[in-house]
């Protein structure tokens, strides 16, 4: 069995990470939010924005098992994860937590002083965010239809 490869975004990619986003979106977590939630989030997913949010920092990381892509997450601001998905058969097997520490070796070099990172996790993904090292600090909460809880985590270096 061939590893997981984890490497940067390249423009041309955002179609099939925006499809890979939907498919575990629409499977475990649209049913917790609204429609004007599911409707936010599906346009901060369309391909053009992917595209346009890498144009002044590349900020996506992509995870290949062969040649299919398998996970994905983006970092907004340096500190903060904006969005992680693992493809449905290939969970559980640590290509999030992957994801994220290839993700924090660059951003390290980037901030060196960084202290926390963050999340708003969404309902379904809180359980895998505590498995990461991630702790909650504050209720749930809700913005533009879209519930999550702010998580964060302390960087060790």
């Amino acid at each position: 069995m061939r590893t997981i490869k984890i490497e940067k975004y390249k423009p041309g990619q955002e179609e099939m990470i925006s499809k890979l986003i939907k498919r575990v979106y629409d499977e475990y977590i649209s049913m917790d939010y609204c429609d004007e939630g599911n409707k936010f989030f599906n346009d901060w997913i369309q391909p053009a924005k992917i595209a346009e949010r890498q144009i002044i920092q590349t900020n996506i990381w992509i995870a290949f098992k062969d040649s299919i892509l398998v996970g994905m997450i983006e970092i907004r601001d340096n500190k903060f994860i904006s969005l992680l998905f693992v493809d449905k058969i290939y969970q559980g097997q640590g290509i999030a937590k992957g994801l994220f520490n290839e993700s924090l070796k660059e951003i390290i070099k980037r901030e060196p002083d960084l202290k926390k990172f963050y999340v708003h996790a969404s309902p379904y993904s809180i359980p895998i965010y505590k498995k990461m090292g991630f702790v909650e600090t504050d209720i749930m909460c809700e913005e533009n239809g879209i519930k999550y809880l702010p998580m964060e985590i302390t960087i060790k270096k």
